[in-house]
């Protein structure tokens, strides 16, 4: 019997969810997920898959990689994480959210699979990665592109075979899961490379760099580096550009992905080339660093309008370095700041960058959303040692546009927590899942 996609989700929700309760989890074990798929008959087997590790960038990466595939002609998979408003999110199909029916009649199967005595301990990603290779099997997906959730060496999606993998920037994040040292963090991203499959490796530290040579040479990884540069578009794609004022992604992001399907499928003509080039550059990404509008804020008066928003989930030191030099490339320099932040990533590494982010701000608005693991304002006040009479303290995220969409006309950033940014979306009619990117 069908039930509610309401209820298949507090089914899921159940089951250990480290993305709400930020407690550490057993890394070493992958025989939960691995029953999973196995009692689904291996559905990681069908497509061809491209996988995706590293600290920063990873879903901007896979979402490009997955728009190329689907630009050349392959019906395409994309699994990425968190999702801001519908877990659907995570699991698309050639840009699309998968329906609500489609995943309730997958996810029904899999949670019976997991009642079964004889399954593992599971956890809700487990769950939701088998969902999502159930899925694009039974879609008859030609590429799947999939983001890891936590590490790589033992997570969740590091159980299929894959045509490529991929390590975008390594940086310190979740250390208390992952290991104290960066080279501890790189051992386990790295750990989703095989030996004699493709690896892609983004613009490193040298010593991350130096040491993943060194790994890559013993393990008999054929590795492909990449530096970022800058891109020559057409003149007429220049003005496209210019005209489409919804996203820039990155140049990372976006060579990555380039240079990614240069290794799968490398083009057969300059234009085609061209093609490619343009809708990475072109493709709206919500909430990483998404750029929008004249946005109304949704039941209030005609007054709360935001003349433009910059949305960026970023919450350590490389992705709040990555906004800080977005702002600089659009020459935003007068803008606001809503910032909410987890408890546990109220890091003394990402501190500095931060404090640079909300000195330069005009106002600034320190935001409590609804969640357990969400930082009290005053914490965060303490935190990056503002004076109290700097910043707005504020509640709720309702509350906060509010209070930033009466203030004068200037750009308002809101980031730190990809949490946050579920709770905002909703609010100004920014729906991932209805492709809803409103820019006046």
């Amino acid at each position: 019997m069908n039930i509610p996609y309401e209820a298949v989700l507090r089914q899921l929700e159940d089951e250990a969810n480290y993305e709400r309760s930020a407690r550490p989890r057993d890394l070493t074990k992958l025989e939960g997920v691995l029953f999973l798929l196995n009692q689904l008959g291996n559905p990681e087997n069908s497509p061809k898959i491209v996988h995706i590790a590293g600290t920063n960038g990873k879903g901007s990466t896979a979402l490009i990689l997955a728009a190329l595939l689907k630009q050349a002609g392959f019906k395409t998979g994309c699994y990425t994480s968190p999702h801001l408003i519908d877990l659907r999110e995570r699991i698309q199909i050639n840009g699309q959210c998968i329906g609500i029916q489609q995943f309730v009649e997958v996810a029904e199967r899999i949670l019976e699979i997991s009642r079964n005595p004889q399954c593992p301990q599971i956890s809700f990603f487990d769950l939701v990665t088998a969902i999502a290779l159930e899925v694009f099997t039974r879609a008859q997906c030609d590429w799947v592109v999939v983001e890891t959730g936590l590490g790589g060496r033992a997570d969740s999606t590091n159980v299929t075979p894959k045509e490529l993998a991929i390590l975008t920037r390594i940086g310190l994040d979740h250390q208390n899961i992952l290991g104290n040292s960066i080279l501890e963090i790189a051992t386990e991203k790295l750990g989703i490379a095989r030996k004699n499959v493709p690896l892609l490796v983004s613009p490193q530290t040298q010593v991350v760099k130096e040491w993943l040579k060194q790994q890559t040479r013993l393990h008999e990884i054929p590795t492909h580096w990449i530096e970022v540069k800058n891109c020559q578009l057409t003149h007429q794609a220049k003005q496209r550009l210019s005209a489409h004022k919804d996203a820039k992604i990155s140049d990372v992001s976006r060579e990555l992905a380039l240079t990614a399907l240069e290794i799968l499928l490398p083009a057969r003509s300059r234009k085609q080339r061209q093609k490619r080039l343009e809708l990475a550059s072109e493709l709206p990404l919500l909430g990483r660093k998404s750029r929008h509008f004249n946005i109304k804020l949704q039941n209030e008066s005609s007054g709360h309008v935001f003349s433009e928003l910059i949305l960026d989930g970023g919450h350590n030191v490389d992705a709040v370095n990555s906004l800080i030099a977005t702002l600089s490339e659009w020459q935003i320099s007068c803008y606001g700041l809503l910032l909410g932040m987890a408890k546990d990533k109220m890091t003394a590494e990402t501190r500095d960058s931060l404090q640079k982010l909300a000195q330069h701000a005009q106002q600034v608005g320190l935001v409590q959303y609804n969640s357990t693991r969400a930082a009290d304002p005053v914490e965060i006040l303490q935190y990056l040692e503002l004076p109290r009479n700097s910043s707005k303290l504020l509640n709720s995220s309702q509350n906060a546009l509010r209070w930033a969409s009466e203030t004068t006309m200037m750009p308002w950033v809101i980031t730190g927590s990809f949490h946050l940014l579920g709770e905002v979306l909703p609010l100004l009619s920014l729906d991932p899942c209805t492709k809803n990117l409103q820019n006046g």
